[in-house]
């Protein structure tokens, strides 16, 4: 019941949603706390790294969900060389859009008895060194949505392109099943690489990832779409072109 209601407020947000960007059917997925690669993120990230508990004291499930952009926005950053305005629009809005599903998420459950804590969809990072204390990705990776492809992106049923929001709750709920194979065509056979190849700073190549190089060149497009997009209030620190490449729609095959 729960879980119902849970999925229930996330499509019905988003299909409500009073914005210029349109979407296709998000994906909701859910872990315990006590999962070990929750612990194990403040390992590969930082020892600062939050678990469910720093989140919700008393925190028993984490849930996860993915709002994919809808067929058009990819497009349009796939057909021109630059970001697309469409995609700056995307990310902004649906940042947005995130918050009103965790602030309906937490009113909702609350009158059932449920409490529950979430962080902002983006921003909560530490810009010198680029790390993340609350990985959505990372979060909605446990929660069984997807694993990460070449690109460090997820890749999920509906693809890598979109936005991720993640909740706790001090309700225990049965967990999602997590990907036992790698949707990524490059680590499975070499057979891929697209995203390196749309990477516009060649900050992403086969062997690694430069962070700082990409974090650059996004902030000079947030320049740019600040100038175009004064009606908006928001940052469009984006690019999006790992994110276009054979594993935008879904699982590539």
């Amino acid at each position: 019941m729960v879980k119902e209601l849970i999925r229930e407020i996330i499509e019905e947000t988003v299909i409500n949603s009073n914005t210029d960007t349109e979407y296709r059917q998000p994906l909701v997925g859910f872990a315990n706390t006590d999962d070990k690669d929750f612990k194990r993120l403040k390992e590969i990230i930082t020892s600062e790294y939050k678990l469910p508990t720093d989140i919700l004291s008393n925190a028993k499930t984490v849930i996860a969900f993915f709002i994919p952009f809808a067929k058009e926005v990819i497009e349009a950053n796939d057909n021109q060389t630059g970001c697309a305005l469409e995609w700056a629009i995307a990310y902004d809005e649906t940042n947005e859009l995130i918050s009103e599903i965790c602030i309906r998420l937490q009113e909702e459950l609350e009158e059932v008895g449920i409490k529950v804590g979430w962080q902002s969809a983006t921003h909560n990072f530490d810009e010198e060194r680029l790390i993340s204390f609350w990985s959505h990705r990372s979060v909605a990776k446990i929660c069984g949505l997807g694993d990460f492809g070449l690109n460090r992106m997820l890749i999920t049923e509906q693809g890598s392109a979109g936005r991720y929001g993640s909740l706790v709750i001090d309700h225990y709920l049965t967990p999602s099943a997590k990907f036992t194979e790698t949707p990524c065509l490059y680590y499975q056979d070499g057979s891929c690489g697209v995203c390196v190849e749309r990477c516009p700073t060649e900050a992403l190549t086969k062997e690694e990832f430069d962070r700082q190089l990409c974090y650059k060149f996004v902030l000079k497009n947030n320049e740019m779409f600040q100038k175009k997009l004064k009606n908006f209030d928001g940052i469009f620190d984006v690019c999006g072109k790992c994110q276009i490449a054979s594993c935008a729609f879904g699982i590539p095959k």
